[in-house]
């Protein structure tokens, strides 16, 4: 739970026996929680003293419910030399949390809190497991959050050091200096985060180095602020207070500074302030705390399954379940998901991917998922008989740095499918592994000619590879006529158009993204027709420019699916750009029967292209032999189809020249 390093739970815990005397059963029927009693300091005693009692967090126990802060806090290494007397008992925790109590510790009076390395009996999985999916109780019926900011802890100390190390003191300082630096930008002189951006930029507002590094000692070194479990509980807490020892900052004097800033959800990543230098100081630093206030204020809303697993993907913890089970108290829906930790993670991921598809009955998760490994998925890199993830299962536990960033980052750019996905969702084999979805199948990927890394290929060369000279000089002569069956479907348009609007996407350039319009379709089929002609010239689209004068927000990102462009689409904001047509992260190819793509470089000559229901975007799928189901399929990448990102392939099947199948993804 809190912020954890260790996340095994009952790890090294000496307290066997005194566990036995200590810990009651707790009434589940009656979401019954342990409250600690933390005793007030006595004159030349140095002892921490403390009692628990037991709590009813039921809606017929509500208005009983005495006020108690909640604590969150970093645990540190699982080192529980620490001696306290709890319930008249020898009790051993970790030096972190005797540190935090001690300073908690009133001078007369006792103190009312919930700390889950005590109140949640550790040695006993089936408690812990009901105890973990109380916590959006938990923490919502306290009267306060405490997060303690350890500028230590997690580092390269060993815990039995810490305390009392010079350095200790001289971090807290800056952790001080921090807050007292947020008060007096919140609370002198109110001002939105952009408001001050700006200021910075025009010379009225600076902030000095020594206050540029007492904001990160307060908001980016702590390992509070990387720990997923504390992501939760400060989400959830009606009100929440930062502190250390001697000092505390109260949450309610940041939320001014996020009042115009847009959602960061699954699919709207942020990205630096517009690309400015002069605006990292105001950004970088503020983007965990930016998170949290994202869910905090939904608290009152719809909060999704998908939004919540993304916001806080960046987290830490050390169990791989905690990636789903540390984040369910955020979550309004009904994903069906029960905390158990006796599950296997692969049955665990895939009941959440499986709920994913259910609640949104689309396959987003599938065609635009966040934790797409780089290289290519887990399951194509096993060999085979060796027990594997499913590849349609998403790997939730990948880290950020190590996925890749999404093809298409708004979700209604393009509709590649114009039906929903049955639900619930049909799954076969012994282990339910198989998961079984309708599709079209558009053809298999052709020969791939490109040479070494895409990012080292110009787009002339690709040109070259794909086309013949004459599709660029004599361009009506060469139309794009993909091939299904003995019928050849043709728009009328040329080759040279194609494949330039398959390297861009047929899109404005990201974070800003939306579909090119026709006449900008047509002036960029001049401009790029003479860029291919030229050597080492990328082909170009047009961006949405990214300035910090147009937008209300400090953060840039992509505006969301209802942004109404009107208000920015005008010759003084749209510009021209170049793009390299693939990085490292994207290839061209075509199929044997004519279609244009653009996927990810692991694709390889025989992979399936196809739409299945409910993909907004079509799929790469590599055919394998499966014992007694025959033909499946295995999960490769989502990509850019040319000509079949708009519902043509149900339109192929209303008419004939296409046909539905059940696909099977192993």
């Amino acid at each position: 739970m809190s912020g954890r390093v260790d996340g095994e739970p009952g790890r090294c815990f000496p307290n066997d026996e005194a566990s036995e005397m200590i810990y009651k059963p707790l009434d589940t029927q009656r979401q019954e929680i342990r409250l600690l009693t933390l005793h007030p300091s006595s004159d030349g005693d140095e002892g921490i003293h403390c009692a628990l009692s037991h709590l009813a967090l039921s809606p017929s126990s509500a208005s009983g419910i005495p006020a108690y802060e909640a604590l969150s806090y970093v645990w540190g290494e699982p080192d529980f030399t620490e001696c306290i007397t709890l319930n008249n008992h020898p009790f051993f925790i970790t030096p972190s949390l005797r540190y935090i109590l001690a300073s908690l510790r009133l001078k007369s009076q006792t103190r009312l809190l919930w700390v889950d390395a005590i109140c949640i009996n550790q040695l006993d999985i089936k408690e812990r497991n009901t105890q973990v999916g109380l916590m959006r109780e938990i923490y919502t019926n306290c009267a306060r959050d405490i997060a303690w900011l350890d500028p230590m802890i997690g580092k390269d100390y060993k815990s039995s050091d810490i305390y009392g190390n010079a350095k200790l003191h001289r971090k807290e300082e800056k952790i001080k200096s921090g807050m007292d630096l947020m008060y007096n930008i919140t609370q002198k002189n109110p001002q939105t985060l952009k408001i001050l951006q700006d200021q910075h930029r025009e010379g009225l507002f600076a902030l000095n180095y020594t206050q540029q590094r007492s904001l990160k000692s307060l908001f980016e070194k702590p390992t509070l602020w990387k720990r997923l479990w504390v992501m939760q509980e400060l989400s959830l807490a009606p009100l929440v207070t930062l502190m250390c020892k001697g000092a505390e900052l109260q949450w309610d004097q940041l939320t001014t500074l996020f009042r115009d800033e847009p959602y960061f959800d699954a699919f709207h990543m942020y990205t630096s302030s517009h690309m400015r230098l002069y605006y990292a100081e105001f950004s970088e630093v503020f983007v965990p705390i930016k998170r949290i206030e994202d869910q905090r204020r939904l608290l009152s809303q719809e909060s999704k399954l998908m939004d919540v697993l993304v916001r806080f993907r960046a987290t830490e913890s050390t169990n791989p379940m905690d990636k789903i089970y540390g984040l369910l108290g955020l979550v309004t829906e009904d994903h069906g998901i029960q905390v158990d930790y006796s599950k296997s993670i692969r049955d665990l991921y895939k009941q959440t991917t499986i709920s994913l598809i259910k609640m949104s009955g689309n396959l987003d998760i599938l065609c635009q998922n966040p934790f797409e490994r780089k290289g290519e998925p887990s399951a194509l890199q096993q060999d085979p008989g060796t027990p594997a993830m499913p590849s349609w299962v998403a790997e939730f536990d990948v880290k950020r740095q190590e996925c890749l960033p999404l093809i298409f980052a708004q979700r209604n750019i393009f509709n590649a499918s114009t039906k929903r996905c049955q639900t619930p969702c049909r799954l076969l084999g012994s282990d339910e592994d198989i998961l079984v979805l309708k599709g079209t199948i558009l053809g298999t990927v052709g020969p791939i000619l490109e040479k070494g890394t895409p990012d080292e290929t110009e787009a002339q060369d690709t040109m070259r590879l794909y086309l013949n000279d004459q599709a660029l000089s004599h361009p009506q002569d060469h139309l794009y006529r993909p091939r299904f069956g003995d019928r050849s479907i043709s728009t009328g348009e040329t080759s040279i158009r194609a494949f330039w609007r398959t390297l861009v996407k047929d899109c404005t350039l990201p974070p800003r993204m939306r579909r090119l319009r026709l006449a900008e379709i047509e002036s960029l089929d001049i401009q790029n027709q003479e860029t291919l002609a030229n050597e080492g010239e990328q082909v170009k689209t047009y961006q949405i420019r990214l300035d910090g004068l147009y937008s209300r927000s400090a953060f840039s990102y992509d505006p969301g699916d209802d942004f109404d462009f009107c208000n920015v689409d005008s010759e003084t904001v749209i510009v021209t750009a170049q793009m390299m047509h693939e990085t490292h992260d994207l290839m061209f190819a075509t199929t044997e029967n004519g279609l244009y793509m653009l996927a990810r470089p692991h694709v390889q000559q025989g992979d399936v292209v196809a739409v299945l229901d409910g993909g907004r975007i079509p799929m790469v799928l590599r055919m394998v032999e499966h014992e007694g189901l025959g033909d499946t399929f295995k999960v490769v990448c989502s990509a850019y189809v040319h000509g079949f990102m708009d519902g043509e392939a149900d339109t192929g099947v209303a008419e004939g020249w296409l046909h539905k199948q059940d696909i099977l993804l192993a």
